[in-house]
């Protein structure tokens, strides 16, 4: 936890991987982990939630106003006061003409043909998952089925807003798409792409739409708001090794993090001069190699292997 002036190890109840950290905005924070763990954080510590799920989850965030977890297995609960919920599980998949042409039920082990494997995001308007998906919401049922991609890439994280143009999504293949309106209908628009043919990992948005993405090979790239040249990607940092997630409060005080307990940290660094800085995790267990303790391979999150370990620690 940083506190304005410091970083300061907390005492976690768990020890399964952690995946997502979200705050309502009044304080309470919550995270998401492996084999279904949620934990909440009041401000008396970290205490585990009984999500009523075993599967691995992947994201918090809130979807038109109500808090919601995903993972795999189309994991995908809800809270309801204190208490977590199975989300509705109906989808629809409808044509160009939007008529119904196939229902399929998050989680059904027989739905093989449609099934969706994992759900990986959360945000406003639309739940993302593999393969392209994205749960939006649908005028009969509770969800309708869309697809970016081609059907082909995972989408792997994503930024979540009031504001429509303030959704964004990022793939497994450097694809960034956000969200807009055409003929009344929302529809996801293909933005430059901040790095293709390496996994973008995490996504910041400020209030103009500028998009910060940090991705598996070591880039922290910007990409403007607009057509042309002034939509073209402009590479911040780089070092060669994975990002997870990045965030911040601004263009101008960004955090990025990733393998061997990296906290990369853009703001200024004397006055009037912005620069990039490495910060220093107190009493934090680095591991220094994509490989375990055992030299199997290094995993991501959603429990994918890297395809190069090689090219990933130099």
């Amino acid at each position: 936890h940083w506190d304005g002036t410091s970083w300061e190890r907390q005492s976690s109840p768990v020890a399964e991987p952690l995946t997502s950290v979200w705050g309502d905005g009044s304080g309470t924070i919550y995270i998401t982990g492996h084999r279904g763990v949620i934990l909440r954080n009041t401000g008396g510590g970290w205490n585990r939630m009984e999500s009523g799920t075993v599967e691995n989850l992947f994201d918090i965030n809130t979807y038109q106003g109500t808090v919601m977890a995903c993972g795999f297995e189309s994991a995908l609960r809800q809270l309801d006061g204190s208490n977590w919920s199975a989300a509705p599980t109906e989808v629809f998949i409808r044509d160009a003409e939007q008529a119904v042409i196939d229902t399929l039920y998050l989680g059904d082990p027989d739905e093989e043909d449609n099934r969706i494997e994992s759900l990986t995001t959360v945000a406003e308007y639309g739940v993302a998952g593999a393969d392209g998906a994205v749960l939006m919401e649908d005028p009969e049922t509770a969800w309708q089925l869309r697809r970016v991609t081609g059907g082909r890439d995972w989408v792997t994280c994503g930024t979540s807003d009031e504001r429509i143009g303030g959704n964004n999504i990022g793939t497994d293949d450097g694809r960034l798409f956000q969200l807009g309106e055409s003929d009344g209908r929302l529809v996801w628009n293909e933005r430059p792409s901040p790095a293709r043919g390496t996994r973008v990992y995490g996504l910041y948005a400020d209030a103009a739409d500028t998009v910060w993405a940090a991705t598996e090979d070591g880039r922290v790239t910007r990409v403007e708001p607009g057509n042309g040249n002034d939509g073209l990607p402009v590479l911040l940092y780089e070092d060669g090794l994975s990002f997870y997630d990045i965030w911040g409060s601004s263009g101008s005080d960004l955090y990025a993090v990733g393998i061997n307990g990296r906290v990369v940290h853009y703001h200024e660094v004397s006055p009037g001069l912005y620069g990039w800085e490495l910060e220093e995790l107190p009493d934090l267990p680095v591991v220094k190699s994509l490989s375990d303790k055992n030299g199997g391979p290094a995993f991501d999150k959603f429990g994918r292997a890297f395809d190069d370990v090689e090219r990933l620690d130099p």
